[in-house]
């Protein structure tokens, strides 16, 4: 991926680690196989990429990467556990990647939506849909395209002096 887009390219500057799996379970039920597939997309995937595009970033003199954490990245699930400790994973591998490519201009940062309507959280029930809205200020969900102006804003140049962040986006449901 890194190289067809250098290839394309002639560079790299923006990287978003945008991939992300939920098993949703009790941790004792887990198989040993599940729980590394969701490791394995969550949290080796941001590393794998973030590897990959480091040498071509430091030798054109810096870059962005944005990690997408999750709310869970700060607090516990009760239903999603192999995702809540990726996703806190991500956070922390966010800030070391910040700390150690700072030196290079590199910026490392995160977004943690909130309860945004995606794929992974459609399968939520009436009861627990209303549950969630009932605790979020804005009083709704939020749609896919409201985080796109933390990412322009965490892609661009405004942001050269912002790195090792974790910027929740989540209608201020984390501030409850």
């Amino acid at each position: 991926m890194v190289e067809a887009s250098v290839e394309t390219f002639g560079h790299v500057d923006i990287l978003v680690n945008n991939a992300g799996i939920n098993i949703r379970k009790a941790p004792q039920d887990y198989t040993l196989e599940e729980w590394q597939q969701v490791l394995n997309t969550n949290l080796t995937g941001v590393f794998l990429c973030a590897r990959a595009v480091y040498p071509f970033m430091r030798q054109t003199g810096g870059g962005k990467i944005i990690n997408i954490g999750s709310m869970t990245s700060i607090f516990g699930s009760s239903v999603s556990p192999a995702y809540a400790a990726t996703k806190g994973g991500v956070v922390q591998f966010t800030k070391s990647l910040a700390v150690f490519w700072a030196k290079d201009n590199i910026q490392v940062n995160a977004i943690l939506p909130g309860w945004i309507h995606t794929d992974l959280t459609a399968s939520a029930s009436p009861e627990r849909y209303d549950s969630i809205t009932v605790r979020i200020p804005h009083g709704r969900w939020g749609e896919p395209d409201e985080l796109a102006g933390a990412a322009v804003f965490l892609a661009s140049r405004a942001s050269d002096y912002v790195t090792g962040i974790a910027l929740p986006v989540d209608g201020g449901y984390t501030s409850k």
